[in-house]
C-alpha cells in the first residue's frame, strides 16, 4: 500500500517517530496478510474482466468476481482469526513489544477491508477506468488520513493516535472501493452469468501470487525484524527514510501503468526493435523525472531530515545508502515489467525469490549489530540484486540492456 511522504511527515511531526513507527509495525503485518487474502487473485480477476469489458459482457464480470469472492471472503476471514488469536503471542515474543497486543487485535481484522481496495481497484482498472483506480491505489487512505491527522493533532497527542486513523482510514476506503466497483460493474443490475471456474482462476494468480509475496518481503521485512531489536522510534525514522528515498522516483508508477500495456504490444507483434526503442525512452523518461528530487535530497539531507522532527537528523548516511538503491532503481528502466509482460513471469518469480532471500538474510545479519543503517543497507543489497538480475535477464532474452545512459550520444 503506497503511502506519500507526507502522512509520514505529519505522523511524525505531530505524534513523534515511536508513533510512525507503531503505523509501520501494523501495515507491514497488514500488507503481509493481504498478500494471503487476496492470493494474486486481484490481477488475474483484472485480466479477466478487462477481456470481459471488451465484449461488453458485464454479466461474465459478475461471474468471475463472485467466483473470486467465494475465496478471498473465508481466506481472510480466517487470516484475521488467526492474527487475532495470536496477536499476543506475536507481541510478546516475536516484537518483544507485550503493550502492543490490544492494538494488533484490531490490526487483525483490518485484512478484508485491504483487501477489497487492492482487488476492487484492479477490477476497476480493468473497466479502464484508470482515475478510480489511481486514486484507490495512491491516494484514498492517505488522503483521509491526511485530514484526520490534521483534525486530529489539535486536540490529541497520543502516539496511537496515527494507527487508528489508519485503521479507520481502511476500513472506510474499503466499503468505498465496493461501492465504486458495484456501480462501474453495474453489479446489481445484471444477472450472473454461468459460474466461472475457481480453478481458472488459481492457475492464473498463483505465479503473481508468489512474484508479489517476495516483493513485499524485501518492502517489508527489514520493519518487521527492526521491530523485534529496537525501539518503534527506530523503526519510524527507518520508515521515514525509506518514504523519503522512494519519493525520487514518484513517477514510476504513471510510467509503469502506461508503459506495460505498451511492452505487452509490441512483443505480441514481434516488434523487438520497438520493444527495445519502448524501454530506452521508458528509462530515460524515469530518470530525468528523477533527477531533481534526487539532488535536493543529496545537497540538503540534514534540514529536510529535521522537518520530519528532532529525532530523525544524524541520519543522513543511511539515507544515502537507501537514495544509492533509488538512484539504481531510477537508472534501470523497467526490466521487471518487461519480463512480466512478455510471458518471463517465471523468470522474475526465481528473480524475486533471490532477491528477497539477499533481503532477508541481510537484515539478520546486519539489524541487531547497526540497527537502522544495517537495515538501509540490506534494503539496497535486495534492490541491488532484483534490479541487476532483472537486467541481465532482459539482455539474454531481447539482447539489449534497459538502464540508461546519460553519456551515451544516442541519448
Amino acid at each position: 500500500m503506497y503511502r506519500p511522504v507526507f502522512v509520514t511527515l505529519l505522523t511524525s511531526r505531530f505524534f513523534g517517530a515511536d508513533a510512525l513507527g507503531l503505523v509501520s509495525i501494523c501495515i507491514a503485518i497488514l500488507s503481509f496478510a493481504s498478500v494471503f487474502g487476496k492470493l494474486g487473485l486481484d490481477v488475474a480477476l483484472m485480466k479477466y474482466v478487462a477481456e470481459f469489458a471488451g465484449k461488453n459482457d458485464f454479466a461474465s464480470i459478475k461471474s468471475v468476481y463472485i467466483s473470486a469472492m467465494k475465496i478471498i471472503l473465508p481466506v481472510s476471514f480466517l487470516i484475521s482469526s488467526v492474527l487475532f488469536f495470536l496477536s499476543g503471542y506475536f507481541a510478546t515474543n516475536i516484537l518483544h513489544k507485550p503493550y502492543l497486543e490490544e492494538l494488533l487485535k484490531v490490526n487483525a481484522w483490518l485484512t478484508l477491508p485491504l483487501v477489497l481496495i487492492l482487488v476492487n481497484s484492479e477490477c476497476i482498472r480493468g473497466l479502464k477506468k484508470i482515475r478510480s483506480y489511481t486514486f484507490f491505489q495512491t491516494v484514498s487512505v492517505s488522503l483521509m488520513a491526511l485530514v484526520l491527522l490534521i483534525i486530529m493533532s489539535f486536540f490529541y497527542s497520543a502516539r496511537e493516535i496515527p494507527t487508528y486513523i489508519q485503521f479507520l482510514s481502511i476500513a472506510f476506503t474499503g466499503l468505498l472501493s465496493l461501492m465504486m466497483w458495484f456501480y462501474y460493474s453495474k453489479f446489481f443490475k445484471e444477472k450472473s452469468a454461468n459460474e466461472f471456474p475457481v480453478s481458472t482462476l488459481m492457475r492464473t494468480s498463483s505465479s503473481m501470487f508468489f512474484t508479489t509475496l517476495m516483493q513485499l518481503i524485501m518492502s517489508w521485512a527489514g520493519t518487521l525484524i527492526m521491530a523485534a531489536y529496537n525501539s518503534e522510534a527506530d523503526v519510524g525514522v527507518y520508515n521515514a527514510l525509506v518514504r523519503i528515498s522512494v519519493f525520487t522516483n514518484i513517477t514510476i508508477l504513471a510510467i509503469n501503468s502506461l508503459a506495460m500495456p505498451r511492452f505487452a504490444e509490441a512483443f505480441a507483434l514481434g516488434k523487438l526493435d520497438v520493444l527495445k526503442k519502448l524501454s530506452k525512452e521508458v528509462s530515460r523518461l524515469i530518470f530525468i523525472t528523477s533527477i531533481p528530487a534526487f539532488i535536493l535530497l543529496t545537497i540538503f539531507p540534514k534540514w529536510i531530515l529535521s522537518i520530519f522532527g528532532k529525532e530523525f537528523p544524524g541520519n543522513e548516511t543511511a539515507l544515502y545508502v537507501l537514495l544509492a538503491g533509488q538512484f539504481i532503481v531510477a537508472i534501470t528502466g523497467l526490466p521487471s515489467q518487461i519480463l512480466n509482460m512478455t510471458g518471463r513471469q517465471h523468470i522474475l518469480r526465481n528473480i524475486a525469490f533471490f532477491s528477497a532471500i539477499v533481503n532477508v538474510v541481510a537484515c539478520v545479519i546486519l539489524v541487531p549489530l547497526y540497527g537502522i543503517m544495517g537495515t538501509c543497507i540490506a534494503q539496497f543489497a535486495g534492490i541491488f540484486a532484483w534490479n541487476l538480475l532483472s537486467i541481465l535477464s532482459v539482455k539474454n532474452h531481447f539482447g539489449f540492456f534497459t538502464f540508461f545512459n546519460p553519456f551515451a550520444k544516442n541519448n
